[in-house]
């Protein structure tokens, strides 16, 4: 009994990481880095600006237009993403721009079939004559009803369609299987799954073709629109294929009433199919945009495919509730239960393990997760995963002691707070990772028998940051003493050399500077070297993630 429930307790710690770090979660592109900088002062207006994403950018619905302080446009509007590197996009700039401040207006399509558009200020020669101080602004698509609506439809229907084979074929009793009652039922619930992904699917690419123009749906039934998202976007190629799984799919289910050995072979081609539309999920995710695609994309598939046969098995279950009050069919309904269970250990493992791979890309620390709005609802989702699992285990032990009674409510309970889950799935796939904002980075090092150095930089994202070096002995008291210390940051992602500042001091042991030091987004090796008067060198290193916003 002890180990039982070690063994428990154990899968609902992994269990929470998985709902803490959940693997289906798409991010939108961030800009890595730009030409000129947010804010920077050139001397001289340059001939072209360009911006480069973490990923490649979608052909379609993307523009880069450069604006005077007066609101004219100044670009040669021939913007355009590099032929050879589909992450940049660049636009050439007129001859003799004057001194003033200018700014760059971008809009993109992400991988993951999502618009994210822009502000980049920046100045040309003296800053004191219309300084461009003004922030970046970037702004991602955030999710609105329709999407969440249409979206969580799909999703629901896909899992109800997989999920209920699953139950069926793997489930359910072959006693059960051969009444007609429940055999019609079970079509019945097929049929109405399938109905609603046909339905869903044909909604959602006009949902795409508005939420990548950005017009509204009055506007997106046309001609050119529709067949510019299935001719150059990622996720018209993957819908198209969609269309032709579920024409098949409609065609495969209208003969799910033959006889037995046929209709195995049929249920069975419709499970592979049903689960063929969750990869083209995952092709369409933001896993497609790693630079090694098949490991991520598989990973976030076999994380769909465990959800829903989860999810598909519990609209079974609530679907034939009504066998628990039959007599004849009682002790069958509760062996589902104690059958399910087995099933239901290695779809949790399966999950976990999917959950904290996707964890690792997407979440770079615990700050990003409680400050950013992706951390927030995934707060929300762990609140709600642990009522699931007490129900799943009330759900559990009444099938385990054979008791029918009380059994429809934490039944209807659990499904009914998965589809709520599902639907805050369906938000934090339209929303940006944590990865585009890691927060603020402050790191402690013990270096030197005991000496510590700390490293702070703020807000840790492109463009100017305050950096912040303090300086403590083995007792915690200031080092004093200082002859010199300087930074010195290299980016560890591409190979743009060194570059040194030196720190003024501020307080006995505390050093700052501020500057354009973090140029890119992602991995910066900091160095920091310290003199002191004595002659001792102090050196170390610190590894800080970057911002985008």
């Amino acid at each position: 009994m002890q180990t039982k429930q070690k063994v428990s307790t154990l899968l609902l710690v992994f269990a929470l990481f998985l709902f803490l770090f959940p693997s289906i979660s798409s991010a939108h592109a961030y800009i890595k880095k730009s030409t000129p900088l947010e804010n920077e002062t050139v001397e001289k207006a340059p001939s072209e600006v360009m911006i480069k994403f973490d990923e490649s950018i979608q052909p379609a619905f993307n523009s880069i237009k450069v604006f005077d302080s007066e609101g004219n446009r100044v670009d040669k509007k021939n913007g355009r993403i590099d032929p050879k590197q589909p992450s940049i996009l660049t636009s050439g700039l007129k001859n003799g721009l004057p001194d003033g401040s200018y700014r760059i207006k971008w809009k993109v399509v992400s991988s993951d079939g999502h618009p994210v558009e822009g502000v980049i200020p920046f100045q040309v020669g003296d800053e004191g004559q219309n300084s461009a101080t003004s922030n970046k602004v970037t702004k991602g698509y955030k999710p609105k009803a329709d999407l969440i609506v249409i979206r969580w439809l799909q999703y629901f229907s896909n899992a109800g369609y997989v999920g209920l084979i699953f139950f069926y074929m793997m489930v359910m009793p072959y006693k059960l299987r051969e009444i007609e009652s429940v055999d019609n039922k079970f079509r019945r619930l097929i049929n109405a799954s399938l109905t609603l992904l046909f339905f869903s699917l044909l909604l959602s690419l006009p949902l795409q073709a508005s939420i990548e123009s950005g017009f509204p749906w009055s506007e997106v039934f046309s001609f050119p629109l529709i067949e510019n998202v299935l001719m150059n976007t990622s996720y018209g190629h993957s819908w198209i294929i969609q269309i032709a799984l579920l024409i098949t799919l409609v065609l495969l289910t209208s003969f799910m009433g033959m006889a037995e050995s046929t209709k195995r072979i049929i249920l069975w081609a419709c499970f592979i199919l049903g689960s063929a539309l969750l990869w083209t999920k995952s092709m369409t995710s933001h896993a497609a945009s790693q630079s090694n695609q098949f490991l991520p994309i598989a990973m976030d598939f076999l994380h769909l495919f465990g959800a829903s046969i989860w999810i598909g098995s519990l609209i079974g279950f609530v679907g034939f509730l009504s066998l628990r009050k039959n007599t004849d069919f009682k002790q069958d309904y509760l062996r589902m239960i104690k059958n399910f269970s087995k099933w239901g250990l290695i779809i949790v493992l399966l999950l976990t393990c999917t959950g904290i791979y996707s964890s690792l890309l997407y979440i770079p620390n615990l700050s990003a997760l409680v400050q950013t709005t992706y951390g927030q609802v995934l707060i929300g989702k762990v609140s709600l995963f642990v009522l699931m699992v007490v129900l799943a285990g009330v759900n559990f032990l009444k099938g385990k002691r054979g008791t029918a009674k009380g059994l429809g409510t934490p039944i209807k309970g659990e499904l009914l707070t998965g589809l709520i889950i599902l639907i805050l799935s369906v938000v934090l796939t339209n929303l940006p990772t944590a990865m585009q904002s890691p927060g603020p980075f402050k790191e402690t090092n013990i270096v030197n028998e005991g000496k510590q150095i700390t490293l702070a930089a703020t807000p840790n994202i492109i463009g100017t940051n305050l950096f912040e070096v303090t300086l403590k002995d083995k007792a915690g008291q200031p080092i004093k003493d200082i002859e010199q210390l300087h930074l010195t940051f290299t980016m560890l992602e591409m190979d743009m050399g060194k570059e040194t500042v030196n720190l003024a001091k501020t307080a006995e042991g505390k050093y700052e500077v501020k500057g354009l030091h973090f140029t890119m987004a992602g991995k910066w090796n900091v160095h920091v070297h310290v003199l002191t008067k004595s002659l001792e060198s102090i050196d170390t290193d610190f590894i800080v993630l970057v911002g985008s916003q």
